[in-house]
């Protein structure tokens, strides 16, 4: 009777999962996916033609469970094909994944193979409590690894933003949303990240089933059944199995029933995102106001002997307009190499030349790298060249690097940074170059003039000679009288970048306007691939602002961050550092000035939220106004939710939470009529209506419980969950919400791992990102990757009910969202240097844009686009 009984329920189930399907129960929603368990659909809804039956793919065994939205539908020749829409052609329209490790099938009229879902080790739970490594501890969570990473051994000062300030060892640390403290880092891993061996720097717990106990349980004795999409008959065995669990979970529910307990999670924040308690209390090393610098002394300090004067003296305020000054361009050469009439030349100052001339001077620059003339003797050549040029142009002078940057080496460092304003003002430009060969050339070898375009200073060189030059280029193995000649418009033949430069040389002839935006970022493209010429660390940025109208003064301390930071602060009407922060390069190893973005957006596609506010130390910024949320890495929790009441739904609630009381008032009642006879038959008659109407209900409360919780949810709290490594998705619903009930969505294009193809009716659907066989295999290689090497990660929002797949080297403790791009948020996910208060960029994900309504925003923040992984592990 009880097998019939059960098999009736599953009957039962299937029969309302077709009528869902049949009347297309997957209801377009904004934010959440539709679950198998559809209900409650309005009566008068038109129904359409149920899908075609599914079939079981090659490579699955007959009796094997296959999720119904993991199954391709069955061939029909007859059909035209969807087309897949998705960033690779190898994946099934489905989104759950199939529970056959690393098996492939090829469906004969599906195309090329297609590869399964990775599936890994299955969680163990709170069996790891007894794992070999296991620790123990009375604060949550109670069993935990310690770090597999040496540690330093002495301690740093950290302040909060309660201005608490404490020395703390060397460990991994977070900022506890609770109250704002400095706690450790503890990361949930999977299984196979749990057993492997320690690799880290913060300390690993294993992950928990967080949903509430008495779904669990009530989970637990249906989870043998098949599910309400599978269009198989349960067998006798799992019949059997259903059996067994059900009386003891049937006693295990009505046992906590009789103690309140709530189902649904805790609504915290207002139901918003836990907020990042974060507060930057250093000074910049470069602010963008002058009075938030530490140089600037705001009160003088008192003078002792004179008291009074010190009363009365007004504060000793800075007359600087800024901390980042402007240097101003020159208007012309200081020095110069100025024919004489009787042949020859003679170097004088400018201004010494103009005093007795009384007309402006008119000059040819001569270019050249040192490579090719090192010693004096060679560098006469750039003398002849030079007097040659000067005299066939019909100008006064000539400039060459070699004799005219000044006497003092003070002098020379000055004028190498204003070689751009000296080639502005030049009347033509000359090359010099030397055979690379050695051996002598009829004409120009153009190698020595590749040769000479590596040198960072030749690009703004070419650039800012007048429109429609041509360029006499000078042998010194050939002499003077065969130049070869280059036009200015096709100089961009010779470079290595020629695509590139060549939009900067069309912009600078007039014939292509490029914004100041891209400008800046193509320019630094081409000086990026010309490597050559550098003095100070900076000097790529002090190139740059050759071409630009602002430019800082030169600090010779300044790293190259720091230098072109500045050089955009000055510069910046494109917010072209709050964009930039915004970018996620293409490999770990790009550098900073390298703005390729993991998604090919370009810079001006990308809309900033955030400004950045100052520069700061070691190449990082300081950045106001951005919304941030924290990531919770400990555990999961039990996620409040809001589903829609109905009457049968609020009837069915109250009779449930009721039964344990219904259960012992009848049992008492029956009992007392039984004592007193057939005095009190009727006492005993509703005794009997009430125990047995909570013996029905308490024998049907594991089917019941499942329905009445597992309907569509309206309505989640706000979380960010984090864990280290990859589970199918089905295995997170389960661990969060007690069932796979298809809440939960792959992020379609949330990531560079994520995947999305297009269902049979053209909708984007986010798939499994291990079915890409890439990812799969990064899946496998990040479980015994070592410290500096990319992990895989993911993150479960709650908010949005989707789960995305990320690479970094540190598990990121907050989520800051800094600017826009395609309709999607970019959302930098940063791990936190405790030591110096610093975020560092470890990956950036795109996230909708509603998950602003539920962020708070954060003040003054110090980011940084790459941490640097120390030996010692911090």
């Amino acid at each position: 009777m009880g097998a019939t009984w059960i098999r009736m329920l599953s009957v039962f189930d299937k029969r309302k999962c077709n009528k869902a399907q049949a009347q297309h129960a997957y209801i377009h929603q904004a934010q959440m996916q539709p679950g198998p368990y559809a209900a409650g659909l309005s009566s008068n809804m038109t129904a359409s033609p149920p899908p075609p039956r599914p079939y079981t793919p090659q490579g699955t065994q007959s009796g094997q469970y296959v999720p119904a939205e993991y199954r391709q539908q069955s061939p029909n020749p007859g059909q035209a094909q969807m087309p897949v829409q998705a960033n690779t052609s190898y994946f099934p329209a489905n989104s759950r994944p199939q529970p056959s490790p690393g098996a492939s099938y090829a469906p004969s009229s599906y195309g090329p193979s297609q590869t399964l879902p990775y599936r890994g080790r299955p969680e163990q739970g709170y069996k790891n409590i007894f794992h070999q490594r296991a620790q123990w501890r009375i604060k949550w969570p109670n069993s935990f690894q310690f770090a597999g990473i040496p540690r330093l051994v002495s301690e740093k000062r950290h302040r909060d933003m309660m201005q608490r300030a404490k020395d703390f060892a060397a460990e991994d640390y977070y900022l506890s949303p609770f109250d704002g403290h400095l706690a450790k880092l503890f990361v949930q891993s999977t299984q196979e990240v749990y057993d492997a061996d320690p690799n880290s720097t913060w300390r690993r717990t294993f992950i928990r089933n967080r949903s509430p106990l008495i779904l669990q349980i009530a989970i637990w004795a249906l989870e043998s059944l098949p599910a309400p999409t599978d269009d198989r008959e349960a067998t006798g065995k799992e019949i059997g199995i259903v059996a067994a669990k059900w009386v003891p979970s049937c006693v295990a529910i009505l046992f906590l029933m009789i103690f309140p307990v709530s189902v649904a999670g805790e609504v915290r924040n207002n139901g918003m995102y836990d907020a990042l308690p974060y507060r930057y209390w250093g000074y910049p090393y470069h602010a963008r106001n002058p009075q938030e610098d530490k140089r600037q002394l705001q009160i003088p300090p008192p003078d002792r002997s004179h008291p009074s004067a010190a009363a009365s003296s007004p504060p000793n305020r800075s007359t600087k307009s800024a901390l980042n000054p402007i240097s101003e361009r020159p208007i012309e050469p200081k020095y110069l190499c100025f024919l004489k009439s009787t042949g020859g030349v003679e170097i004088l100052e400018v201004s010494q030349w103009k005093r007795v001339h009384d007309v402006a001077a008119t000059y040819v620059l001569v270019s050249y790298t040192s490579e090719h003339f090192r010693t004096e003797e060679e560098q006469l050549f750039l003398h002849e060249v030079g007097e040659h040029a000067a005299r066939r142009a019909g100008v006064q002078a000539y400039w060459v690097g070699c004799s005219c940057l000044g006497e003092t080496k003070e002098e020379q460092e000055d004028n190498v940074w204003r070689i751009s304003d000296v080639v502005r003002g030049a009347r033509s430009m000359v090359i010099a170059v030397a055979d690379v060969s050695g051996q002598e050339q009829p004409k120009v070898n153009t190698a020595a003039l590749r040769q000479w375009g590596t040198r960072v200073w030749t690009l703004p060189e070419v650039l800012l000679t007048p429109s429609n030059s041509e360029f006499e280029v000078y042998n010194r193995n050939t002499g003077l009288e065969t130049p070869l000649t280059v036009d200015k418009r096709n100089f961009a033949t010779l470079w290595e970048d020629a695509s590139i430069s060549r939009e900067l040389i069309d912009h600078y002839e007039g014939s292509l306007t490029l914004s100041s935006l891209e400008l800046v970022t193509i320019a630094l493209k081409c000086l990026h691939s010309r490597q050559k010429g550098f003095h100070l660390p900076g000097d790529m940025a002090y190139a740059l602002m050759g071409l630009l109208r602002r430019r800082p003064t030169v600090v010779k301390s300044d790293t190259a961050f720091q230098a072109f930071a500045r050089l955009s602060l000055a510069n910046d009407n494109d917010l072209l550092l709050e964009r930039l922060i915004c970018t996620l390069p293409k490999s770990p190893s790009q550098p900073w000035y390298d703005m390729d973005d993991q998604w090919d957006v370009s810079l001006w596609d990308i809309l900033p939220s955030t400004q950045v506010c100052g520069i700061a130390d070691n190449d990082t910024v300081i950045i106001d106004g951005c919304y941030a949320a924290a990531i919770r890495w400990k555990a999961f929790a039990a996620v409040a939710n809001l589903i829609r009441d109905s009457w049968g739904r609020f009837f069915v609630r109250y009779l449930l939470r009721s039964t344990s009381y219904l259960f012992i008032v009848g049992i008492s009642l029956v009992a007392a009529g039984s004592a007193a006879g057939g005095a009190l038959i009727s006492l005993t008659a509703v005794g009997a209506v009430f125990l047995t109407i909570s013996l029905l209900v308490i024998l049907g409360s594991p089917y019941i419980i499942r329905k009445l919780y597992t309907g569509k949810l309206w309505g989640t709290q706000a979380w960010f969950f984090g864990f280290e490594g990859y589970m199918d998705i089905a295995t997170i619903e389960q661990h969060i919400f007690g069932a796979d009930m298809g809440h939960l969505k792959w992020s379609t294009n949330g990531s560079p791992l994520s995947v999305h193809t297009a269902n049979e009716y053209g909708e984007c659907i986010g798939r499994d990102p291990t079915c890409n066989p890439q990812t799969a295999e990064k899946v496998k290689m990040a479980v015994n990757a070592q410290m500096g090497e990319q992990r895989i990660f993911t993150l479960v929002d709650t908010y949005t009910l989707t789960v995305t797949c990320f690479e970094a080297v540190r598990p990121p403790i907050a989520a800051v969202i800094c600017g826009a791009e395609g309709g999607m948020q970019r959302a930098l996910l940063c791990s936190y240097d405790w030591s110096t208060q610093t975020l560092y960029r470890e990956s950036v994900l795109r996230m909708e844009t509603v998950v602003l309504d539920q962020m708070a925003r954060v003040g003054r923040l110090r980011l940084g686009l790459k941490r640097e992984e120390k030996k010692e592990g911090v």
